[in-house]
């Protein structure tokens, strides 16, 4: 059974198959699922300063 905390969002176009979570307003956490475990795409800046 697998548990999801969150609103996680699909990702589209280049990263089609990943997904992104917010971990603030201006970062979000982009990962993606594999059969041998979670591999992190990026962890900051989602908003151009």
């Amino acid at each position: 059974m697998r548990v999801i905390f969150g609103k996680p969002e699909p990702l589209k176009a280049d990263l089609s198959g990943c997904w992104s979570r917010r971990i603030t307003t201006g970062h979000r956490l982009v990962y993606e699922v594999s059969d041998s475990g979670l591999v992190i795409i990026s962890c900051r800046f989602h908003y151009q300063r």
